[in-house]
Parts: C-alpha cells; sequence; structure tokens
C-alpha cells in the first residue's frame, strides 16, 4: 500500500476512535426515545417493536450504516414497571462497532396529569476492524497481519423521562461507567455521552385534530463540542405528519410518516448534509419501523363500580325503551281491531235490511212538485 493509502487506513483508525466516544445519530428518534434513553421504556403501555435503519452521506464510499432493533414491554401484573432490550449495529469503513442492552424502568405518578419514569440499562459494545480488506504497506507490520482485530468493553445507561399528554422531557447518560477498550498494543476508553430533549404539543383546533410539535435534543462529550438538534412536526389526528430538523454544523432534514390503527408507525426522513461532505454525498436516508402490541389495564375497584352502574342506567333505559315500542305497538294494534270491528258491524247492519227496500229520497218529491202538469 502507497502513503495515500496508509494515510486512508489511518484516517479509518482514527474515526474508530471517535465512534468509540460518540453515540449513534438518528434522526426519527422521537418515534423511539428509548434509542437514547432507557427510560422511556413503557410509556405506551403494551409490547413494542422497533426496527430502523441509517445511510449515512449515501453514495460516499465506506460511509455509516446504523441498523437497530428495540423492544420492551410492561409487566402484565405491575403495568408500572417495564423491561426492554436493544440491538445496535455500526458498520464505517473498515470498522464495526455492535451494542447491545438490557433495560429496567420504573413509572411514578407525579400528579394526575403528569408521571415519571427511571431507567437503567447494561450491556456491552463490540468492536471489529477488518484488517484482511486493507492493502498494507508494510507486509511484515504485525499490526496489519491480523484478519481481525477485537476488542470489547462493558457499558451502561441511565436516564429519566418527565411526560404528561401534551409534554415530554428527559436527560440520560450513556457510556457512563467510561469503560476501557483493550487492544493488542494499545487502550482506549468509552467517554461518557449526555443527552437531553424537551418538547411539547401544541393544539391548533379545539378538537385536537391539529398539533405542532416543536423539540429540541442536545447532546454533549467530551472532548467534541455539544450540538443542538430543532425537531418540529404538524401532526394529523396523531396519525400523520410531516417536519423538519436542523443538526448544528451537520445537517438538515425534512420527515414525514404515518400511525396505521395506532400499532404500526413508520418513519422515513432524508438529511441534506451542509458539511464539506456535501460534495461526495447524496445525503442520508433513515427509516424507522414500529409495532406495538396494546397493553390492556387491569381495571381498578372504582372503575368497576362505575361500568356495573353505566350497565345498570343502560339496561333501564334500554327496558323502557322496549316498554314504550311494545306499548306503541299495541295501540295500533287496537286501533286496527276496533277498525275492523266498526267495518264487520256495518257490514252486518247492511245484511238486515229487507230485499227491494229502497230508501226514498227527499230530494226527489221536491223536484216532483215542481214539474208542471201538462195535461197528458
Amino acid at each position: 500500500m502507497n502513503w495515500i493509502g496508509k494515510i486512508v487506513l489511518v484516517l479509518q483508525l482514527s474515526s474508530f476512535i471517535a465512534m468509540g466516544q460518540q453515540q449513534t445519530v438518528f434522526t426519527n428518534f422521537l418515534l423511539n426515545p428509548y434509542v437514547y434513553n432507557p427510560a422511556y421504556a413503557g410509556v405506551i403501555q403494551g409490547t413494542q417493536f422497533n426496527l430502523g435503519h441509517r445511510n449515512q452521506w449515501a453514495g460516499f464510499e465506506g460511509a455509516p450504516k446504523t441498523s437497530m432493533l428495540s423492544g420492551w414491554g410492561n409487566f402484565k401484573k405491575r403495568p408500572h414497571m417495564a423491561a426492554g432490550g436493544m440491538v445496535t449495529t455500526d458498520r464505517s469503513g473498515l470498522i464495526q462497532k455492535t451494542s447491545f442492552q438490557g433495560s429496567y424502568a420504573y413509572h411514578l405518578k407525579v400528579n394526575k396529569k403528569v408521571n415519571i419514569s427511571f431507567g437503567l440499562a447494561f450491556g456491552g459494545v463490540q468492536y471489529n476492524v477488518k484488517i484482511y480488506d486493507a492493502k498494507p504497506y508494510d507486509q511484515e507490520d504485525v499490526f496489519l497481519t491480523s484478519e481481525i482485530l477485537r476488542a470489547f468493553a462493558f457499558d451502561a445507561n441511565a436516564g429519566f423521562h418527565l411526560y404528561s399528554k401534551n409534554f415530554f422531557m428527559g436527560v440520560s447518560n450513556q457510556q457512563m461507567l467510561n469503560s476501557k477498550i483493550r487492544w493488542e498494543n494499545t487502550t482506549g476508553r468509552l467517554s461518557p455521552v449526555y443527552y437531553g430533549y424537551i418538547g411539547y404539543n401544541f393544539k391548533l383546533d379545539k378538537k385536537r385534530d391539529w398539533l405542532l410539535q416543536p423539540s429540541l435534543l442536545a447532546r454533549a462529550s467530551s472532548p467534541a463540542p455539544y450540538q443542538l438538534e430543532y425537531h418540529l412536526r404538524l401532526l394529523y389526528k396523531e396519525m400523520i405528519w410531516v417536519g423538519g430538523s436542523y443538526r448544528e454544523r451537520s445537517s438538515s432534514s425534512v420527515l414525514f410518516g404515518c400511525n396505521i390503527k395506532k400499532q404500526v408507525t413508520l418513519g422515513y426522513s432524508y438529511d441534506f448534509t451542509l458539511s464539506q461532505l456535501n460534495s461526495y454525498s447524496s445525503g442520508s436516508h433513515e427509516i424507522m419501523l414500529a409495532y406495538l402490541f396494546p397493553f390492556k389495564k387491569k381495571k381498578t375497584a372504582s372503575e368497576i363500580v362505575k361500568e356495573a352502574d353505566e350497565l345498570e342506567l343502560n339496561t333501564i333505559d334500554n327496558s323502557m325503551k322496549t316498554n314504550l315500542k311494545n306499548k306503541k305497538k299495541a295501540d295500533k294494534k287496537e286501533q286496527e281491531e276496533k277498525k275492523e270491528q266498526e267495518k264487520k258491524l256495518k257490514e252486518t247492519e247492511k245484511e238486515k235490511q229487507p230485499d227491494g227496500e229502497k230508501k226514498e229520497d227527499p230530494g226527489q218529491e221536491i223536484i216532483d212538485e215542481k214539474i208542471p202538469d201538462d195535461g197528458k
């Protein structure tokens, strides 16, 4: 490999070190905040599975590609508790990073409208550097004689999530253990990454069909400078939405999605690269898919009593309606029978009259009196 190829390899290994310090970026994180915060598990009652894929800097050779699979659900007998898990794979050039975690979340009521949850996750990170894809300049370099370089580190994440019907916010810390990454000839560390986000749903009409949702995400990891993301979505009946976002010093995005029967959620985003890479890349594509198995809450004693009262009232109401309907039918039948009897009575009286008997017409006598007698 010539000196240009060696520089490229060094840059790729440098990007690998940076990947060890930074977490995966998701533009559609609002569809699944669990990717950044384990406390989000269980916010929506039920069991939910999420799939995601991000193709960053499309058209750029060796550009990062990310795949994600996550799932979480509430405990049936203790719905204020939830467990979850996630596996994420990042591939960038010769470097591949696979992270996995299992999490637990506990939810509490602050008041009638606001809840808060706390989450904790434990897992690990596996790094692979595929040396066999590189063409080394120095064939005797021990570092480059292995086919795959591997390293592993334990990991832990924690956070809290405050939420209501219209408001949400959260803070989390990923890679909080600052674990060591041991290689053959060197040692690295997982640098802690901090996330904070906040958002609100503004009603645009009385029926709450149209919602405007601004939100903000902050990301910080030393020694890199903090980064802010601004999001804005317009939602119709929480079924269809369009929006946009801006990530400082990186990209701007357009996004849209839909929710089918409150069970299937599909979201897509396209990022326009704002850095110098825009000359070599056609942008970034990201898609997310989620499926929710709704959770049936156990009814409280007050809810059971309320439903029993409503059932009793409905039974009484239906009984009154039935009685009224039956009375109307009986009255109608009675009137029909009365008419039938009157008809039969008239026919009977007519039959009793003698044959040939003719009823005199008093008008005829008057006519006869007025006709003069002509003597004939």
